[in-house]
Formats: C-alpha cells, sequence, structure tokens
C-alpha cells in the first residue's frame, strides 16, 4: 500500500500536474488581489508571477507533447529556484523595510517592462522601498511569504521526483 501510495503520488507524471495547477491557482490569486482588492504589484511580484508562468507553460507543454525527463525537470528546477530567490528577497526587504531600491521603488521613472535586461538583474538584489510594504497579511503569512512557501514546497517535490527517478 505504501509504495503505491508513492509511485502514484510521487511520480513525474504526478509532479508536473501539481506543478501546472498550483502554478495556475497561484497565478489566479495573484491576479485576483491585482484586480478585486487592487494590490498593486512590485517588480519582485512580477518577477515571481512570472516564475510562476514559466512552470505552469513547461508543465502544460509537458503534458501535452509528453516530454519528461532531464529538460523538463532542469527548466522546472531553474524557475522554481529563481522565484525561491525573489521571494527571498521580498521578504528579507520586509522584515528590513528601512532599505531602498531603483528596481522596487515606485517613484522610478521606469517600470520593469521599459528596463534593459542587464538593469533589471542589476538591481534585482538592491534593496526596496515598495517591495517592503506588506498590504495584505493570510493566516499570518504576507503574500510574499506564502509565494515562498509555494516555491520551496515545489522545488522540493521536483527534486524528489528527481532523485527518485534517476535511483530506479
Amino acid at each position: 500500500m505504501k509504495n503505491y501510495f508513492s509511485s502514484f503520488f510521487l511520480s513525474e507524471k504526478f509532479i508536473v500536474k501539481i506543478n501546472l495547477f498550483v502554478s495556475f491557482f497561484t497565478l489566479c490569486g495573484s491576479f485576483f488581489f491585482q484586480y478585486a482588492m487592487n494590490y498593486v504589484p512590485c517588480t519582485l511580484c512580477t518577477l515571481q508571477r512570472l516564475s510562476f508562468l514559466l512552470i505552469l507553460i513547461i508543465s502544460a507543454l509537458s503534458i501535452a507533447v509528453k516530454v519528461r525527463g532531464f529538460i523538463v525537470h532542469t527548466l522546472s528546477f531553474l524557475f522554481l529556484l529563481s522565484g525561491s530567490l525573489f521571494s527571498i528577497k521580498q521578504v528579507y526587504l520586509q522584515k528590513s523595510p528601512d532599505t531602498e531600491s531603483i528596481l522596487c521603488d515606485p517613484q522610478s521613472t521606469k517600470s520593469i517592462y521599459q528596463m534593459t535586461s542587464s538593469e533589471i538583474f542589476q538591481n534585482i538584489f538592491s534593496s526596496s522601498s515598495s517591495c517592503s510594504q506588506v498590504s495584505y497579511y493570510f493566516l499570518s503569512f504576507s503574500l510574499a511569504e506564502w509565494s515562498l512557501v509555494i516555491f520551496i514546497i515545489l522545488l522540493f517535490l521536483n527534486l524528489y521526483s528527481y532523485k527518485r527517478r534517476n535511483s530506479h
């Protein structure tokens, strides 16, 4: 019974579906907060959304084309790790709000869509004022903290699935 449980719920196919559904519902939730609750996302929020979107696309393509293996695991790991890093940065900024950043500054003359990729990467790890503002808590966690929890859970599930796949 235990072997059947772990072989079904921790199989590569099931993990890809979990990535798809969790990313989809996380994106739906973020758009709900933006459009229904008027919660304006900062740059780090947008980068976390991009990570979830890329995970969603990879998972959907993996299911549709039935491609699995090293490429899917590598891309999923890459985007889960980058999303985790963006979340960690935002949680850090929320815990120490007296830091500043060009990337997340609401008064900045350029939005993330107008910045070059080198400007974005140069400013990602600088501090922030708007990314540090917490305007909503759910079960005592900010949205950035929830994002971090989701990224870490998905990251560990994907790593376990990959390790399990390679051990057989």
